[in-house]
């Protein structure tokens, strides 16, 4: 479960990266840069925490799954607020297309959200105790 829990986190920090240049290169009508960052940060906090295992870090779990319930819970708003409409206007579709980055970092941020609370301390983590 490991190796999900850092492609999760990999699949953040590419669709994070990917949207901001996509945004500085095409300039999109209504685009803000803001949550594109938001998941750089979530992507950063989770690698901390795949790295320290929770426990070299004071509270650094509790910070990771504030960070992802924040993120998924901004993601789940966005989608019911302007997802339902293109999602009725444009069909299924638009979730792999106007929506893609939107619906990865989504399922992203939800398996970490998932896996912050879930996962313990790994006996076998590359940190240093």
């Amino acid at each position: 479960m490991r190796y999900v829990d850092y492609a999760l986190a990999w699949i953040l920090l590419i669709t994070a990266i990917i949207s901001i240049l996509y945004m500085e290169v095409t300039h999109p009508a209504g685009a803000i840069l803001d949550t594109p960052f938001f998941w750089l940060v979530v992507a950063m906090l989770n690698f901390v925490r795949l790295r320290n295992a929770h426990a070299a870090v004071a509270g650094l779990r509790t910070s990771c799954i504030g960070a992802n319930f924040i993120g998924s819970t901004l993601e789940v708003v966005r989608f019911r607020l302007f997802g339902v409409a293109s999602l009725n206007y444009w069909g299924a579709h638009a979730l792999l297309t106007h929506w893609a980055p939107y619906t990865f970092a989504t399922i992203a941020i939800l398996g970490e959200l998932l896996f912050s609370i879930v996962r313990r301390n790994d006996p076998n983590s590359p940190a240093r105790y």
